[in-house]
């Protein structure tokens, strides 16, 4: 019993925890791993995968999404860009405002909404950047996903890399983003005493 009380207040004083913002829309180059690491991609002349995810939706189930790219080096192509459960793209390959005929479920907030196959033809460190589609359903609040039960019911989406870091999402041949960190809660010490009184 004292083990687990002494447990109990370290986990209390332990002070801030941190997570993704949510709704955070960004590339992951590892299909499934959506951590910081997955963010940049050592390019070898070869096409590669780039998937365009959505990580902490605060949503069972996605109708549509849109979201504008651009990439910071010339020597980047995007050769295609495919979708799951019937996935339109009725803008580009770096403007995406896409509807799925069957909405995308997820009950862990994780959605994979499409995976681009992308060709850098020199090695170069380059930025993949995020931002409003054109035209966009938000008036350019940013990238934003369509809820699978209600198609009218629009979520503006944060980037995972934050508010502050000028929509950059992923890296080439370069050290990946990092996500934002966002407090949760903090404990006092007097929080916890009070819970002894």
């Amino acid at each position: 019993m004292k083990t687990l009380l002494t447990m109990t207040l370290v986990l209390l004083m332990a002070g801030s925890a941190f997570a993704q913002l949510e709704n955070s829309m960004g590339i992951f180059f590892a299909e499934g791993d959506f951590s910081e690491a997955a963010t940049n991609i050592d390019t070898a002349a070869a096409p590669f995968n780039a998937y365009v995810c959505l990580i902490e939706g605060q949503m069972v189930s996605i109708g549509g999404y849109e979201v504008g790219m651009s990439i910071s080096d010339p020597a980047v192509f995007v050769l295609a860009v495919t979708g799951p459960n019937g996935w339109t793209n009725f803008g580009g390959n770096l403007n995406h405002l896409c509807g799925y005929t069957t909405p995308l479920v997820s009950s862990s907030g994780q959605f994979v909404l499409s995976t681009m196959n992308i060709l850098q033809s020199v090695a170069n460190p380059a930025d993949m950047f995020m931002a409003p589609s054109e035209p966009s359903s938000v008036d350019g609040a940013g990238p934003a996903i369509a809820d699978g039960a209600n198609p009218d019911v629009l979520y503006t989406c944060n980037y995972t890399s934050g508010p502050d870091m000028g929509g950059i999402v992923a890296t080439f041949n370069g050290a990946g983003i990092q996500f934002p960190g966002v407090a949760t809660e903090a404990h006092s010490l007097s929080s916890v005493k009070a819970l002894f009184n």
